[in-house]
């Protein structure tokens, strides 16, 4: 049995692994590793018309699972939803704390209002809908949302040209003269 010295001891590289990963985790992928992975399945290497070819594709990174996207139909809807069960849940938080009043039981100061509990509550049966969210945020975007600021146009940024974003939105002062 023979001896190969340690730094001798590598293993090819697995390109198709390699473009897997790549693409499992939203990363972009080269055309250089396409063509390594391509001609490494093959066991032959492309003719060079093909290889010019593919060396200039590029798949790039797709979006992967995770933290949900927060704007869009699905929002809409869901906020739709609070709007309809927001003010039978403030009731019925009102009427609970009105309870405790009465009984002589008093409120802390800890306490959450019943607008943060009926908004806490809302959140604990919609977490799929609204993700990892604090109730706070919920409240103020039901609110923008019911004032028409959640979508408004104004909001939107044209990437083209952010100097000009900049300048309509803080627009230098008139110096006096």
């Amino acid at each position: 049995m023979s001896k190969i010295p340690f730094a001798d001891q590598i293993l090819p590289v697995d390109y198709l692994l390699s473009v897997r990963t790549n693409i499992q985790a939203g990363k972009p992928v080269s055309g250089d590793d396409l063509l390594h992975m391509i001609e490494q399945c093959m066991r032959q290497a492309l003719p060079e018309s093909a290889r010019s070819i593919v060396r200039l594709a590029l798949i790039p990174a797709v979006k992967t699972r995770g933290r949900p996207i927060k704007f869009g139909a699905a929002l809409d809807l869901a906020l739709e939803t609070v709007d309809r069960r927001y003010p039978a849940l403030l009731r019925h938080e009102q009427r609970k704390k009105d309870r405790l009043l009465k009984t002589g039981k008093g409120v802390s100061k800890s306490d959450y209002s019943p607008s943060l509990l009926a908004y806490d509550r809302l959140h604990r049966h919609m977490k799929d809908a609204f993700g990892p969210m604090t109730p706070e945020a919920l409240r103020n975007m039901h609110s923008a949302w019911r004032k028409g600021y959640l979508h408004a146009s104004g909001n939107q940024i044209d990437s083209e040209d952010f100097e000009a974003e900049i300048d309509s939105r803080f627009p230098t002062p008139q110096q006096r003269s």
